[in-house]
């Protein structure tokens, strides 16, 4: 079976790829070898004028190379190898006696995009599915085939750094404005622009008019950057690198330093650093959990089985605070209609302003239109009774974090809403099974946890309940996917994955203050670890109420291992403190900048020590920040013991997706494998000793340990096969 068909006619080469079994194609390495073998007999030929190189895939032109063999490169030497052996191939067809064209008609990505910048010229589509980039820095990697050197040579160093340094895309018009592409066109009209350009640019003038094109778009931008700019170009890069990744993440930084050593030089020599750059970071710990990422957000969309054919069409909102205005935006912003439904006008006033703002932010930053943002608000209508709601395929309860509220609210709405109308609640913690018992048919319930906010937040947990029907939790995960979100379905607990992992390692953080950890030291550490912010800092972005509320929750459902941090009782219950919304958290704030410590904590401390006699002693941040990743690694393999999520894979990505976890770091489980099984149950066993029954070990660690297993890479089959024991959820 070939990649490849190749035809000519008229001396015109058609070469068209199409990998068999496979939805996209990809360079693998049985691919670079059979292109490498056309190339080689076309560049002997004689009755061929131009090439065209087009995709028989719908909505891809090339996806990039095989990651899967990206993740099994063991060593530098070997990742040189792959490197080289890409450079070769787009040499060998960049070299080719006679022009090439790529048509672009869909995703054109990685080493595809190296493949179609290796091509003489390139036509584009204007197509909702076309998007060009070189998006490997998200791997972990740079682009290895020629990608760091062709790019600014065919769009300026300005551009290529850009696009190169943060992995973003460009749809078919913007990359036609930038000089990415020669020609644009409607689909319908592809295969006539097709022979219309061929035709132009076997001509002398046709070729001086494309060229002349591309030089006009980089003219003064490139004139100025040849002349004063360099310097300052490379300078600015690195300042923005390091101010968004805090230099922790290697490949950017990497990519940089191949774009400023090569641009201008030789092209030979450019391809050999660029080979040896990327050599070096392909065997990295940060590449190999950024590549685990990528699958589990693979994995992550095939969650659920087939979608439902008939696509969710309408949305119903119950509760118009900051969630359900959010989530009232978010379907608006897709193109669908929400009703928005409250007690009252004034509680419904909130959730237009909810969806104005997060328009208007998206206008401020050129994302949309002010026309764009208005017809978003048009598509939302409000309501303090039922009207509309007997319409909606799917309505989401949104409504305030207390189950007999929420109970009500879901039975009244049962009776109300279509017969085949999915009902979700957006709860962040309260077990789907106790809202159930409320309803007549609780298999058309589920669970749609959104991370706030949720115009930011990519993340939803849909929950599947113990009476959940597949079909509503397949049509739920499918709808999360039509928004734009990451779906993954989890098994009904308190607190679910996200918060049921992240609230004990914020109640663990404030324990090490009470013993006699430094507030601010506590959110460096972590924060250097790679966490976005620290604990406190997180704590009061929550909102100490929301969180001290979740908290109760896992409290009630897991025991004493969840027990609320006496700290934080203290300043929720005596002290009434809310966080960031209301200016004063553990720090003071100011219209939402976090400025300095609250100067009433101090006393909280004291008086939380005194209560509870402790002495307290010096808590290096080291200490702190082994306890807080480590009270999560054991609530996380908890979690896959008892089947709450579906794999390892899934639930790092959940923590990278919903905390903001450092995707570099992997996630928990990762975390656990870089040390260990052994190690981790060794150090689990000390705190406990230490601390008390919240750090002892897992069942699933202590068997990982005697068999060193891992969570990735091993098959834990045998020891999750056994029945679990004491899981909550399954009382």
């Amino acid at each position: 079976m070939t990649a490849f068909a190749l035809s000519v006619d008229n001396r015109i080469a058609r070469l068209v790829f199409d990998l068999p079994g496979e939805k996209v194609n990809k360079f693998a390495a049985v691919v670079v070898t059979e292109m490498n073998a056309i190339l080689d007999d076309l560049a002997k030929r004689k009755d061929v004028r131009v090439l065209v190189l087009t995709s028989a895939k719908t909505d891809i032109f090339i996806a990039g190379a095989d990651i899967k063999e990206l993740q099994g490169i063991a060593t530098s030497e070997e990742g040189f190898g792959k490197a080289r052996a890409g450079q070769q191939l787009f040499q060998r067809l960049a070299e080719l006696p006679f022009p090439s064209i790529a048509v672009i008609d869909g995703a054109c990505l990685g080493g595809g995009m190296e493949c179609a910048l290796a091509c003489t010229y390139r036509i584009v589509t204007d197509a909702d599915k076309t998007s060009l980039g070189l998006p490997e820095v998200t791997l972990g990697i740079l682009p290895g085939w020629g990608g760091t050197q062709r790019m600014p040579a065919l769009v300026g160093p300005s551009l290529a750094v850009d696009l190169i340094l943060s992995g973003r895309m460009l749809n078919g018009p913007k990359a036609f404005k930038a000089g990415l592409a020669d020609r644009i066109c409607a689909r319908p009209y592809l295969a006539a622009t097709v022979a219309s350009f061929t035709e132009e640019i076997l001509s002398e003038a046709g070729q001086a008019k494309v060229l002349g094109r591309r030089a006009s778009l980089r003219h003064f931008p490139q004139t100025f950057i040849d002349g004063l700019g360099r310097s300052l170009l490379w300078s600015q890069a690195y300042k923005t690198l390091m101010r968004k990744t805090k230099g922790m993440m290697p490949a950017p930084l990497k990519a940089l330093e191949v774009i400023k050593r090569t641009y201008g030089g030789s092209l030979e020599t450019g391809l050999e650093i660029e080979a040896r750059a990327f050599a070096d970071l392909c065997v990295t710990t940060e590449s190999k959990c950024l590549i685990d990422a990528f699958f589990a957000n693979e994995d992550a969309k095939k969650q659920g089985g087939k979608p439902p054919e008939k696509r969710v069409s309408s949305i119903g909102v119950l509760g118009a605070g900051v969630m359900g205005g959010g989530i009232a935006w978010l379907f608006a912003h897709k193109g669908l209609p929400v009703r928005v439904k409250d007690i009252g006008w004034d509680a419904v006033a909130k959730a237009y302003k909810t969806v104005d703002d997060y328009s208007n932010q998206l206008v401020k930053i050129r994302k949309l239109t002010p026309s764009e943002a208005r017809q978003r608000l048009l598509r939302v209508g409000g309501s303090i009774d039922w009207t509309g709601f007997a319409t909606c395929d799917v309505v989401i309860e949104a409504v305030v974090e207390n189950l007999e509220v929420k109970k009500k609210v879901l039975a009244e709405a049962e009776t109300v809403v279509r017969d085949d109308c999915i009902l979700a609640t957006n709860t962040s913690s309260l077990r789907v099974a106790d809202m159930a018992v409320a309803l007549k048919h609780p298999e058309r319930f589920v669970g749609m946890h959104f991370f706030n906010p949720v115009n930011r937040m990519p993340l939803v947990e849909v929950v599947a309940g113990p009476r959940s029907s597949p079909e509503a939790v397949a049509t739920i995960a499918a709808l999360t996917r039509q928004s734009g979100k990451t779906a993954i379905i989890v098994q009904d607990c308190p607190g679910f994955l996200v918060n049921r992992i992240l609230l004990p390692y914020m109640n663990e953080a404030a324990r090490c203050l009470t013993e006699g950890g430094e507030m601010e030291e506590i959110d460096r550490v972590i924060s250097r670890y790679g966490m976005p912010m620290g604990p406190f800092e997180l704590t009061d972005v929550v909102g100490i109420d929301v969180g001290h509320k979740v908290a109760k929750i896992l409290h009630e459902g897991y025991g004493e291992r969840m027990t609320v941090a006496p700290i934080l009782a203290k300043v929720h219950d005596e002290m009434k403190l809310l966080g960031a919304k209301a200016g004063k958290g553990f720090y003071l704030h100011d219209h939402g900048k976090k400025g300095s410590i609250n100067p009433d904590i101090d006393a909280a401390i004291a008086g939380t020590q005194d209560d509870l006699g402790i002495k307290p002693r010096t808590l290096n941040s080291d200490e702190a920040l082994n306890r807080c990743l480590l009270i999560m690694v054991n609530e996380a393999a908890r979690c896959i013991d008892e089947g709450v999520v579906a794999s390892p894979g899934l639930l790092d990505l959940a923590m990278l997706m919903g905390t903001g976890y450092p995707p570099q770091k992997g996630g928990p489980l990762h975390h656990a494998d870089s040390l260990g099984a052994t190690e981790v149950v060794t150090r689990l066993r000390r705190l406990s000793g230490q601390c008390g029954v919240r750090f002892e070990p897992c069942r699933l660690l202590l068997a990982m340990a005697d068999a060193n297993l891992r969570f990735f890479g091993s098959d834990l089959t045998a020891v999750l096969s056994r029945p679990a024991t004491g899981a909550a959820h399954t009382a």
